[in-house]
């Protein structure tokens, strides 16, 4: 990683970047929590298709604010301690870390809401599907079949799976995008 480091020259290069990914992690997360809570608030008064359609948009949004904000994390990081330098690799560093931390309090939020705050969540919500899916003329095996894949998707191991894997892979591809707009290297001599 040094090397990746090394073309920092301006400001402090061994300044520390944890204030700036705890204080954009948890306001990544805080935003990440807030969306979810609407998604599962807003779901309940809604038919099922629209529902769905709601969450592809909210899953949407979350993603341009998860970018924003990790962007905005780097480059307060890199204008403050750095002296408007900072190499690729930390840039990236950076804003995995944010968008990390950000995944954690989003998915224990999550977590905490389908095992505690509202437990029948996942139920209530397969049988308004199971519904739905009777109205446009599923047979019965196939919204038996659909049902259940739902509910495994609000299981405990399901959620923890999230959190484990996707949060990370989802931090890195964002965090290489983030890092990538917000890196800026010294000018060519």
């Amino acid at each position: 990683m040094e090397t990746l480091d090394s073309t920092v020259t301006k400001g402090n290069p061994n300044a520390s970047y944890w204030p700036y990914v705890t204080r954009f992690g948890v306001i990544t997360g805080v935003i990440g929590a807030v969306l979810t809570l609407m998604m599962y608030i807003g779901g309940n008064g809604l038919s099922p298709m629209v529902w769905s359609f709601s969450l592809m948009g909210i899953g949407l949004l979350s993603l341009i604010i998860n970018g924003v904000l990790a962007t905005r994390g780097v480059r307060a990081y890199r204008e403050t301690e750095l002296g408007g330098l900072i190499p690729f690799g930390k840039a990236f560093l950076v804003a995995f870390l944010i968008l990390l931390i950000g995944s954690l309090i989003g998915g224990l939020f999550n977590l905490l809401y389908v095992t505690v705050i509202d437990p029948d969540f996942a139920n209530n919500m397969a049988s308004r599907m199971s519904d739905w899916f009777a109205e446009i003329g599923m047979d019965e095996a196939q919204i038996e079949l659909q049902t259940q894949k739902m509910k495994e998707g609000f299981s405990l191991s399901r959620q923890l799976m999230n959190l484990a894997i996707f949060g990370p892979i989802g931090a890195a591809i964002i965090g290489l995008i983030s890092g990538a707009v917000a890196k800026r290297n010294p000018p060519m001599d």
